[in-house]
C-alpha cells in the first residue's frame, strides 16, 4: 500500500533546470533538485506553493499575482508530461512523482 493511501507523508522530487535554477540560488547552467514533503490531499499546486514559499524569486516567477495561477515564465512537467496533457495543478501527487520546472524558450 502506498504512503498516500495510508495517510503517511512522502516526498515529491522537484527539479529545476537551466536558467530556472537562478530562482533558487543556482547559476543557470545546471540543475537543482529538491525533495518536497507531501501527503494525502496534496496536489501539484500545493507542492509547488510549498517550494516557492522557500524562495521569493521563484514565487515571483512561478505565480501570476493577479490570478494566482501559473505565470508564463516557466513550464511545468509532471512525470515527463507538460501540464495540460496528463496533469493539471489540481492533480493529486503520489509517492514517486517528479515535477520539472524549466524556463520557457522562444524561437524566431
Amino acid at each position: 500500500m502506498s504512503g498516500a493511501a495510508t495517510g503517511e507523508q512522502f516526498h515529491v522530487k522537484v527539479e529545476l533546470i537551466a536558467w530556472a535554477t537562478t530562482f533558487v540560488g543556482g547559476d543557470g547552467s545546471d540543475r537543482k533538485v529538491f525533495e518536497v514533503k507531501a501527503g494525502p490531499g496534496d496536489d501539484v499546486r500545493s507542492v509547488l506553493k510549498r517550494l516557492s514559499g522557500r524562495f521569493p524569486a521563484l514565487d515571483q516567477a512561478l505565480w501570476d499575482r493577479g490570478s494566482g495561477e501559473l505565470a508564463e515564465h516557466l513550464e511545468v512537467a509532471v512525470n515527463d508530461a507538460l501540464l495540460g496533457i496528463r496533469h493539471t495543478l489540481d492533480t493529486p501527487v503520489k509517492p514517486g512523482d517528479e515535477i520539472l520546472l524549466m524556463g520557457q524558450f522562444m524561437g524566431g
